[in-house]
């Protein structure tokens, strides 16, 4: 290529003479002796050096200009209230970690086929699959994030299908609170009103924890079934007009839901409506944006959803099993909560600290119900359904109003009942999907990946193929069993033998001689998964009476 330096070694044209001055010379008097066959030689070069240029700066701006692309973690103020339908991109559209044109662009100039109903679309179709499906609204001092909650479920779609709702009015409730839900007009199913103060006799606060475990008994005339699902919501939290059509979409696609043995064999355990932007599981929690890591529409990760999620009835009532043990002493004393020392990552682990999960900031958290979830879960290698939008838009939010875990490391702030909070996170406050995107969510959800394509993240959000949770999980449990008898002969203590041992075992899913039929854990041999000198390690530590070989744990 002809130099345009004017430096050093310049440029000969075809019969040896400079093209470009040299140092020192002056262009007048260096006689031009450029023919045609240089010039063209010169144009050429020029040329291909602009369109090299030119591909390189498409390499780096990505499919889209990147500076007119709204910041990830834009309020919706900042993304405008009058935003088209068209701009609802699948995760992934925009992003400049991503250079290869994305599977389904959705943008403001490619026309997307209106939908004028979401009762149109297939999951409300005659015929279609109806999950048994009881949402509970957790009520007690915040009167204005009630409000708001009620208000989006009674807005939301539901095309003429039953929806039972039941709202739990813990003890000590403000009396504002309580004369509200006693004129709630739920017009999509019956409704349920459980006010703990309208006993003959006061009742105790159940607290935030309390409803969680204990609201499932009201959805059943006893033990939930397999295809009996709760979808639990904390006050502060709002719903999609279209949040009820994304469960029915996900349960289309990865159901029937209602199935408890597919369940446990997928390790599925419910659906989520709120996308994260927070790795909560690290401290001090970090960003985590689903969409840079994962192009799909919906992913798989370890760590279950409060915020607005679905929980299936096998997996809840065999969660409820496990919980029922897990906190009892010697794993657990909730008297140690009351007493928990340190701030920051010096906050006080709970509990026996040979039962808690490696790495993992679940293990401070205080009054939570949370932390025993995701115990369950990463013992027995189970994953929730994640939605996966730009932008991280959901079909539920929260805005962690002041309350008993708003606070920094768990603790408490005073509750503002009748105002709401305006210092909202923009790490967990997420967008909505609105009720006018109808057509734009249809069509990036259309083709949600098969789930053996599904992304998996772990408890660390790191991706992880789904064995892989199963095998970590399966060695985690059998630690437990190992220090059952580790300590039981340390301390002489020879009954913490089978109380560790029915803890391992329930935790990882294995049937006991008392509950044969508890048996949840997914794989069907675990040398099939386990590389041989990670099975061999764990034979090692069985009770001669455990055949690794013949685990049925389908």
């Amino acid at each position: 290529a002809a130099r345009e330096a004017g430096e050093g070694d310049a440029g000969l044209d075809l019969n040896g003479a400079p093209l470009y001055p040299q140092r020192g010379t002056r262009s007048s008097r260096l006689p031009c002796r450029c023919d045609d066959r240089s010039m063209q030689s010169r144009q050429q070069s020029l040329a291909i050096v602009l369109l090299l240029l030119l591909s390189l700066s498409l390499f780096f701006l990505g499919p889209e200009d990147q500076s007119a692309a709204p910041s990830a973690l834009s309020s919706d103020a900042d993304e405008g209230e009058g935003e088209q339908e068209g701009s609802l991109l699948l995760a992934g559209e925009g992003s400049s970690t991503l250079h290869t044109p994305p599977p389904h662009s959705i943008d403001g100039e490619e026309r997307i086929e209106s939908v004028d109903s979401v009762c149109d679309l297939p999951e409300f179709a005659v015929g279609a699959p109806r999950p048994k499906i009881a949402i509970f609204v957790f009520a007690w001092r915040r009167l204005a994030s009630l409000r708001r909650l009620v208000d989006s479920l009674l807005a939301a779609e539901y095309c003429g299908h039953t929806m039972p709702l039941t709202i739990m009015v813990d003890g000590d409730a403000l009396a504002a609170v309580r004369e509200y839900v006693r004129g709630v007009e739920w017009r999509h199913g019956p409704l349920r009103l459980v006010v703990a103060d309208d006993g003959p006799a006061p009742v105790a606060s159940l607290g935030i924890r309390g409803m969680w475990i204990n609201c499932s008994s009201l959805a059943s005339a006893g033990e939930l079934r397999d295809d009996e699902h709760i979808l639990p919501l904390e006050d502060d939290i709002e719903v999609s007009p279209l949040f009820y059509w994304w469960l029915l979409r996900a349960a289309r696609s990865y159901g029937p839901i209602g199935d408890g043995t597919l369940m446990r064999r997928r390790r599925l355990v419910g659906i989520s409506l709120y996308t994260p932007r927070l790795n909560e599981i690290h401290y001090p929690q970090v960003k985590w944006l689903p969409e840079v890591h994962e192009r799909a529409p919906a992913f798989l990760l370890q760590v279950p959803c409060s915020w607005g999620a679905l929980f299936f009835g096998s997996h809840w009532r065999d969660f409820l099993k496990f919980y029922a043990l897990r906190v009892r002493p010697p794993f657990f004393d909730f008297a140690q909560e009351a007493t928990q020392r340190g701030v920051g990552k010096h906050r006080e682990p709970l509990g026996d600290p040979h039962v808690r999960l490696p790495a993992s900031r679940s293990n401070v958290w205080p009054r939570s119900w949370k932390r025993f979830l995701i115990d369950f879960m990463y013992g027995r290698g189970l994953a929730m359904l994640y939605p996966n939008l730009r932008l991280q838009r959901s079909f539920s939010t929260t805005f962690m109003e002041r309350g008993g875990h708003s606070a920094k490391d768990g603790r408490e702030e005073a509750i503002q009942a009748t105002s709401l909070r305006r210092d909202t996170d923009p790490l967990k406050t997420v967008p909505l999907v609105l009720a006018s995107q109808t057509s734009a969510v249809q069509r990036a959800m259309a083709e949600l990946p098969s789930f053996a394509r599904l992304g998996v993240f772990d408890l660390q959000h790191e991706r992880r193929s789904a064995e892989r949770l199963v095998q970590a999980g399966f060695a985690f449990t059998e630690s437990v069993r190992w220090w059952g008898h580790h300590r039981a002969a340390a301390e002489g203590n020879p009954a913490l033998l089978p109380a560790y041992a029915a803890l391992a075992d329930l935790w990882a899913g294995l049937p006991s001689p008392a509950d044969p039929a508890v048996g949840s854990c997914a794989i069907e041999v675990l040398p099939a998964l386990v590389p041989h000198s990670i099975a061999h390690s764990l034979e090692a530590l069985q009770p001669a009476n455990l055949n690794l070989a013949n685990l049925n744990l389908a």
